[in-house]
């Protein structure tokens, strides 16, 4: 028998011409955790302590890659970046709004005045395939 859910599943990523799954995988990550949270804070004294993480385990996840598609032009200035090139939005005005966001972070300009300056945050740096020097 077919999941009911998978026409709905299509539909959205047809809709949105991006991928769900995702934000789907995510969702269902985060109210694990809440209903987990919600339990535990409900059952009292007498609950089971909490489980901790493997003492083996790396101590920081590998930083998560971008959720949209790079345009190879976008590419190119996050490499750049990469490189050491600190530019600020006046330089490359669209990604103080667009999606680039979450590759990017807005610092204020050094001189004390000007345009904010842009430094590549833990997912940008993904996104070219480089870990911060």
């Amino acid at each position: 028998m077919s999941d009911p859910a998978e026409p709905l599943r299509t539909l959205l990523d047809v809709y949105l011409r991006c991928p769900t799954e995702p934000a789907r995988v995510e969702l269902e990550q985060a109210l694990r955790a809440y209903q987990t949270d919600w339990i535990r804070v409900r059952a009292g004294a007498d609950a089971p302590p909490a489980t901790k993480p493997a003492a083996d385990a790396p101590a920081k996840a590998a930083p998560k890659k971008p959720k949209f598609p790079i345009a190879a032009a976008d590419l190119e200035v996050l490499a750049r970046m990469a490189d050491g090139w600190v530019p600020t939005i006046a330089e490359v005005p669209r990604w103080a709004w667009f999606e680039n966001r979450e590759l990017v972070t807005l610092e204020p300009n050094p001189a004390g005045s000007g345009p904010e300056v842009m430094r590549l945050s833990p997912t940008g740096w993904a996104a070219v395939g480089r870990v911060p020097s």
